[in-house]
């Protein structure tokens, strides 16, 4: 499971910094920032080692939910 705060180099060669994580269904997913940008996020489901980018609309919308929730508590 990946840890918040913990930096990962993608694909892309860009730096994104975990700002939180999640479960669904027995299926984990990750909320990224670029680390040099911080307009680009995006919400990945985490499997075997591997991170695949979300697209579908319903289940980011639902991932924000639940990670602005998750900040949110933490902020407390």
């Amino acid at each position: 499971m990946l840890r918040q705060g913990e930096i990962l180099t993608l694909s892309d060669n860009k730096k994104y910094t975990v700002v939180s994580t999640t479960e669904i269904d027995n299926k984990f997913y990750a909320y990224l920032i670029d680390r040099d940008d911080y307009t680009n996020i995006m919400f990945c489901k985490y499997e075997n080692n591997e991170l695949e980018e979300v697209v579908d609309q319903e289940l980011i919308e639902k991932l924000m939910i639940l990670f602005k929730n998750n900040l949110n508590q933490e902020m407390k």
